[in-house]
């Protein structure tokens, strides 16, 4: 029996989190949880990467304290869009600005003043959107950053901690396709896109597959930690939405490709079906779907929505007051609030970073006519409707361009713990959802280091483990009459069309 130890890195907390399989079940142990966070200075937002370099280090101290110092592999997973650039000595050569920085504030239309939105389109199959890597890039070029001059190699968020891990740079795929640099077609980076950027194809690694094994960690953190200088740093899906969509229960010989979709549900809400290949054309860059890599070299088609960044920050604002707040009772207020009172668009601009986020709620919906919702329970229902609804629309767009209905909905990830939220996105979608499992990140994580080191022989084994291992949960519709009507007023009130 192997064991494998996954990093699983996200934009408010990181973990460490040991797995096992025995028997077909795979067995989780969290061992060391650490908080994460853009750290504001002036009007700019920063990680702090060396720190959590450190609390990477920290848990494979806990993994040795608890465990000895043999270990298989770890493997690690981010979130997607970020970067480091590091100078000819791979230091970093400038501070790691988060996705939610201003900087790239009216920069998508100068963009496409450059390069035709159809041409970058057509060259990555990615949204858009101001977060994406390539927006944040042409910012610092359009506005002359200073490190650029000294830019030697470019790193996403994961393969710089695999780099400082390992010693090895190189790009791992699942990654390299959220930056909206890689082109899906050639399944290289789109070096013709990067050059009319301003960018050097020269900062570019090579792209290596999921699983690929790096080699064995680097013998100054062996030695430093205690670990074994033979534990393998192996690549898994270093996209965190990658990991988790590869760990989805679905069994592929009862529910055929396309037929079923997903939601990864976090922070952010990834919502799409898993393809064969991607998928470019009209109707994708009209709806704004995106195609990024999955496991075997399938497509992730999916649409990238707010998630429970807006609840999450709701909660961040009412703990101020009430430290005693919990998930169960926000959940609980909000089943009892009156429904279908009042509808935000999760999506809009206005809720990417604000100051507060009720107070931004309740602008929302005085900007748009409406009533104003004031206590814990209305907000926190104003967001589970709104983003159920947000879902339906997503849907029946990804309907359209797939020309076929979708039957069937895997929500994974910490958002599939809401019982509220899953059972009002089964009554707006009219079809089943299936709930679980909510560390689908970390497992899919630990399974692909599994695959890597052959303890699992392929795709169909690995689904059947996490079949075997973890529970899942049904929602069916109901109410359906009265949350189809409902829905064409979350439509007009947020001035959205379907």
């Amino acid at each position: 029996m192997k064991t494998y130890l996954a990093f699983d890195l996200g934009a408010s907390s990181g973990r460490a989190i040991v797995g096992n399989i025995e028997d077909g079940v795979l067995k989780l142990d969290e061992i060391y949880r650490f908080e994460n966070g853009g750290i504001q200075v002036f009007d700019s937002i920063y990680w702090d990467v060396l720190r959590l370099f450190q609390e990477i280090k920290n848990g494979i101290l806990e993994y040795v304290k608890k465990y000895g110092s043999q270990l298989d592999s770890i493997g690690l997973d981010t979130w997607g869009v970020d970067f480091v650039l590091l100078n000819e000595r791979d230091e970093l050569a400038g501070p790691v600005h988060t996705y939610r920085d201003n900087r790239t504030i009216g920069m998508l239309e100068k963009l496409f003043q450059k390069i035709p939105k159809e041409e970058i389109f057509n060259h990555t199959g990615i949204q858009f959107m101001p977060i994406n890597t390539s927006t944040q890039l042409f910012s610092m070029v359009y506005k002359n950053y200073p490190e650029l001059e000294i830019t030697k190699t470019f790193l996403m968020i994961p393969d710089y901690f695999n780099f400082l891990l390992s010693g090895v740079k190189c790009s791992e795929y699942s990654e390299a396709t959220t930056s909206q640099l890689f082109n899906p077609i050639k399944n290289n980076w789109a070096y013709d896109l990067i050059k009319k950027m301003g960018l050097k194809k020269e900062w570019f690694c090579e792209i290596k597959d999921p699983g690929t094994i790096l080699g064995p960690i680097q013998k100054e953190i062996a030695e430093e930690i205690g670990i074994s200088p033979n534990t393998l740093i192996i690549a898994p899906l270093c996209h965190d939405t990658g990991s988790a969509i590869a760990a989805i229960p679905v069994d592929r010989d009862k529910q055929k490709q396309g037929d079923w979709a997903y939601i990864s549900s976090g922070t952010w809400s990834l919502l799409g079906v898993e393809l064969e290949k991607p998928l470019i054309n009209k109707k994708a860059m009209q709806y704004n779907y995106t195609n990024e890599g999955g496991i075997n070299k399938t497509s992730r088609f999916l649409k990238n929505l707010t998630g429970f960044w807006l609840i999450q920050e709701c909660k961040r604002v009412w703990n101020k007051n009430d430290m005693n707040l919990t998930w169960d009772e926000i959940e609980k207020q909000a089943n009892t609030a009156p429904p279908f009172k009042f509808f935000i668009n999760p999506d809009d601009l206005c809720f990417l970073n604000p100051q507060n986020m009720i107070d931004e709620v309740k602008n929302y919906c005085k900007k748009h006519n409406q009533e104003i919702p004031k206590s814990v329970g209305e907000i926190a229902r104003t967001i589970h409707e709104s983003m159920a609804f947000n879902y339906k629309r997503a849907v029946l767009n990804l309907e359209d361009i797939l020309e076929k209905k979708i039957k069937i909905v895997h929500i994974i990830g910490g958002g599939s713990r809401d019982n509220l939220l899953n059972q009002f996105t089964a009554n707006a979608l009219n079809i089943p959802v299936i709930a679980g499992p909510a560390e689908a990140t970390a497992i899919g994580n630990i399974l692909v280091q599994a695959l890597a080191l052959g303890e699992v022989k392929n795709i169909y084994e690995l689904k059947e483990i996490i079949r075997n291992s973890f529970q899942i949960e049904e929602y069916f519709p109901n109410n359906i009459d009265e949350w189809n009507k409902k829905f064409e007023a979350f439509l007009k009130k947020t001035s959205l069309t379907s």
